[in-house]
């Protein structure tokens, strides 16, 4: 009988919202890895398949973000923990405190990988502080560090007193999203809607997007036959918000919310839209640096369709580097409508941008290619 190398991982929330510990599931997989995932038994309505060799135990714990909540999830992932693995994996700081101490207490090599950081203690309540406290002690001790942004890994390194700096993974696909279908068209003609153009966001709808200026914008947009089409999980209360603001832009026909689909089913929608929507309000430290952690731009560069992203450094770089969208002040309904201008007005520049992207998608950002330097350091592991 064949013995797996395994890794033993914990998360405080739901992997099945992580597009990135999802692709390096399979990647770990198709490398020979069997991966144990301790998580929060979040419900979602959209549990995804997971290759062989991964178990995904969701322990009951409270919905509510208390530190009692996070001691129950401590105790269960204490008892119920593969405590052979050859490495432990924290996926942020919530779940950096038990692999690390796992790791150390069996002598094993520990990795974090840090998804969203968390800099401003004033924000977290006594429990979220004392992990933070933890973090700030002990992260610097881990064998690796992977974190999504190079900006937000520099950030990180300088708060943490890194030794070594984090390794960049951006969260991008496994692969170029090849779909041409009309599923996008499809679910908006069930709703009796048609559009011209449509200036798509997909993932979770909250604060700290740009959507209000966005619909502020939508005014002086070129066309009224184009539309703004978001998808994904929203709150009841911020969902009605968004549609009274529309209603008070006169948008209210072409501002549409369509409802999450499971992330493998995601990219069916994506290669219909005309632009992607990318902008970011530098709300906290993971917006403000967010080029390569962002899952959504990525996703956009798979499927060739160009970007439209917050006029900051890291993001104008990213788009004038590749060639791949355009810049705009998301402060500015204004300029906002200027980029949705140009975007949307002009389908074969859009094209053009939109195959510049998945280009560089393919030869630098594709997350077999993002990942390998994490495959290599676990073989290096194996080999001492």
């Amino acid at each position: 009988m064949i013995v797996l190398p395994k890794l033993t991982a914990f998360f405080y929330a739901n992997p099945d919202q992580y597009p990135p510990i999802v692709n390096s599931l399979w990647l770990l997989a198709a490398d020979g890895y069997a991966v144990d995932i301790l998580c929060r038994n979040v419900i979602t309505g959209q549990k995804l398949s997971y290759p062989a060799g991964t178990t995904i135990q969701r322990l009951t714990v409270p919905a509510a973000p208390t530190w009692a909540a996070y001691f129950r999830f401590l105790w269960q992932a204490w008892r119920q923990a593969d405590r052979n693995a050859s490495i432990f994996v924290g996926h942020d700081m919530h779940g950096f405190l038990p692999a690390y101490l796992l790791a150390r207490r069996k002598r094993k090599p520990v990795i974090y990988h840090c998804h969203d950081f968390v800099i401003d203690n004033a924000r977290l309540a006594l429990g979220g502080r004392l992990v933070k406290a933890f973090e700030q002690r002990y992260a610097r001790q881990a064998d690796l560090v992977i974190v999504p942004d190079a900006a937000r890994a520099a950030v990180m390194a300088r708060a943490l007193g890194l030794e070594r700096p984090p390794l960049v993974v951006a969260n991008a696909p496994l692969q170029a999203n090849q779909a041409s279908g009309d599923t996008l068209r499809q679910a908006l003609a069930r709703l009796g809607l048609q559009f011209e153009q449509v200036l798509f966001r997909q993932g979770r709808i909250g604060p700290g997007h740009a959507l209000e200026n966005t619909l502020r914008s939508m005014p002086h947009w070129a066309d009224e036959r184009w539309g703004f089409v978001v998808m994904g999980l929203v709150e009841d209360a911020y969902r009605q918000a968004l549609r009274q603001l529309a209603q008070e832009m006169g948008a209210a026909g072409r501002f549409v919310i369509l409802p999450p689909v499971a992330y493998d089913q995601v990219a069916a929608y994506t290669p219909a839209a005309a632009a992607g929507h990318a902008l970011y309000d530098p709300i906290h430290v993971n917006n403000q640096h967010i080029t390569t952690a962002s899952n959504k731009i990525m996703e956009y560069l798979a499927a060739g369709v160009p970007l439209l992203v917050s006029d900051r450094p890291d993001l104008r770089r990213f788009v004038d580097r590749y060639h791949c969208g355009l810049a705009a002040d998301e402060t500015s309904p204004a300029s906002i409508a200027q980029a949705v201008n140009q975007l949307l007005g002009d389908p074969a520049g859009a094209r053009q941008m939109g195959a510049a992207g998945q280009r560089a998608f393919q030869a630098e950002y594709c997350y077999p290619r993002q990942f390998q330097p994490v495959l290599d350091w676990l073989r290096l592991q194996e080999n001492r």
